[in-house]
């Protein structure tokens, strides 16, 4: 057995209606286009993710009582062949594959619809893919859906990464907070509350909100009703940092980008290839799933 660091996701379906971002009800969009793409034959299910890297979808299955979604991605990097070497003996061969080969690596993804929302627990790890990739690798599946179907899927994925459950711990643990920064979506601007309406085109995606203390005071507990609205799949608050005073008086920083909630299991791994057993990485995403 050998340990599998997890990271907590959020996965969004969203399109902008009148300059404000809308979410949509991933599920049944998702699993619509998951099906599309896993009824493609293997060489239609590619995407290329660089120059030298793709990727596809080998197996999708969807659990309807646990509401859980397995989908197994393999990548591969190709156009490099070095000779081989031997760790024992240090003594180098010839690579047998050929250029446009490259050595697969799976990345296991399990997707928990809860209410309007998907949780991705995601398998991290050196060449893996990351959150980035499968949101672009759906994304650039849209298109050739909609083209194949009456009701379309309007607006595109997205993803936020999950906090960790003690923020408040370490926020805590500050003595004095003197400044925070939040990084808000810049649909706000055009929400009912502010009002501005044709003015984010030439916007930067996030736009930045600072707070800062009066002298000597902390604003601590203002940002508790910040955490909680961050929690949530549909914050438009996508990144949190704050500065301050630890409690030996040295100034500190907490970077909720930095903070992100990731946890360990483990997993059968076979021998001969150093691969990760599918069926034990599963099961363990679902026993991590089974607290949300």
């Amino acid at each position: 057995m050998q340990k599998r660091k997890i990271s907590f996701n959020w996965l969004h379906l969203s399109s902008m209606v009148e300059n404000e971002e809308e979410f949509t009800n991933v599920e049944s969009n998702l699993l619509a286009l998951l099906s599309y793409i896993s009824a493609l034959p293997k060489i239609q299910r590619k995407y290329n993710l660089t120059k030298d890297k793709f990727c596809f979808i080998e197996s999708f299955s969807f659990e309807e009582n646990s509401q859980c979604v397995e989908l197994l991605f393999k990548s591969a990097k190709h156009s490099y062949r070095a000779p081989l070497l031997d760790k024992n003996t240090v003594e180098a061969r010839e690579n047998p594959k050929r250029i446009e080969e490259g050595e697969q690596i799976k990345t296991h993804v399990l997707l928990k619809f809860v209410e309007n929302d998907a949780i991705a627990f995601l398998e991290t790890g050196l060449n893996l893919m990351t959150m980035s990739n499968i949101v672009e690798y759906l994304n650039s599946f849209v298109a050739p859906y909609n083209n194949s179907v009456e009701e379309e899927i309007v607006g595109k994925y997205s993803f936020d990464m999950m906090p960790r459950d003690d923020f408040r711990e370490v926020l805590d643990s500050m003595s004095r907070v003197v400044c925070a920064e939040l990084f808000i979506n810049k649909s706000l601007l055009g929400s009912d509350a502010l009002n501005f309406c044709n003015i984010t085109e030439d916007i930067q995606e996030n736009m930045v909100l600072s707070l800062k203390s009066e002298k000597k005071k902390s604003i601590k507990n203002s940002l508790y009703q910040v955490i909680s609205h961050f929690s949530g799949a549909n914050s438009k608050i996508n990144r949190i940092r704050v500065r301050g005073k630890m409690p030996n008086n040295n100034d500190g920083i907490i970077d909720t980008s930095f903070i992100v909630k990731k946890e360990y299991i483990e997993v059968e791994q076979n021998e001969d290839t150093g691969e990760f057993d599918t069926p034990s990485m599963f099961a363990q995403l679902k026993f991590l799933a089974n607290d949300f």
